[in-house]
């Protein structure tokens, strides 16, 4: 019995050993190698787009002055929004600084971080409508982003408030395409993004809601890695409290429109 007990707390230890191993282990590693490796969209402009061959925007900014305070470099892989979850989790990337919205079922997969931004659900919509309210979308055709926050509000509205079709795209300038040439009615994101974007629409005089449900964006690792999402935090108090984040949004967003 003696030798089964002291047989079961080895083996206690060794798990409790190997969980704490692998809560620090992104962090340590990053730090042994000097890299960070981070996931990016790569499409949602102004956080992120791809100018002149580079990724560019409000989260590369956040990204490389992360990097720069934690004496790392920042390594970018840009990976379709709908595959950044599954990045993460596989272990291809460090973590995530790509305009994640918390929503339940994302933070029952992945880690969030305290907000570096504020933000919520809107819709843009064609000239001649007037969608004050999520109800106005009822009957209309709906362009989305695959897996974004503005999708599952869309596909979780009641029947009576559902739109006449939901079309997804891969990206969010596809939807706004769509949405400027008249394919669809209105496009549902998040509301900085959709000012930021139909301000810079010569095209079409598109209208821009307000915002129907707040959120809060935020950086995202694995749920085990503990070490790095502490020290992830840290860095967003101290741009909090330097001013930075708000020279971002400055440089960013004040031209939204």
């Amino acid at each position: 019995m003696l030798t089964r007990r002291a047989t079961l707390t080895a083996a206690a230890l060794l798990a409790a050993t190997a969980v704490h191993a692998q809560a620090t282990d992104a962090l340590a590693k990053a730090r042994a190698a000097g890299v960070l490796v981070v996931g990016n969209g790569g499409a949602f402009p102004p956080f992120e787009f791809i100018e002149n061959g580079q990724l560019v925007g409000f989260d590369r900014d956040l990204g490389e002055e992360m990097g720069k305070r934690m004496g790392l470099r920042i390594q970018w892989q840009v990976i379709a929004f709908n595959g950044l979850i599954a990045a993460l989790t596989s272990g291809r990337v460090d973590c995530l600084i790509t305009a994640m919205a918390w929503t339940q079922d994302r933070a029952d997969r992945i880690a969030f971080s305290t907000p570096y931004y504020k933000t919520g659900i809107a819709a843009a919509y064609r000239p001649g409508l007037a969608l004050d309210k999520p109800e106005d979308l009822a009957g209309r055709v709906v362009g989305v982003q695959v897996g974004t926050s503005g999708e599952r509000f869309v596909r979780d509205l009641p029947a009576a408030q559902a739109p006449k079709e939901i079309r997804t795209y891969n990206e969010f300038p596809l939807a706004l395409q769509d949405l400027v040439v008249g394919r669809t009615e209105a496009v549902v994101n998040t509301q900085p993004v959709l000012r930021w974007n139909v301000a810079r629409n010569a095209r079409v005089r598109l209208g821009v809601s307000p915002v129907w449900d707040a959120r809060d964006i935020g950086i995202n690792t694995r749920k085990t890695d503990t070490a790095l999402m502490a020290e992830i935090n840290r860095q967003i108090a101290a741009m909090q409290a330097d001013g930075f984040l708000q020279s971002l949004d400055t440089k960013w967003f004040a031209q939204a429109g």
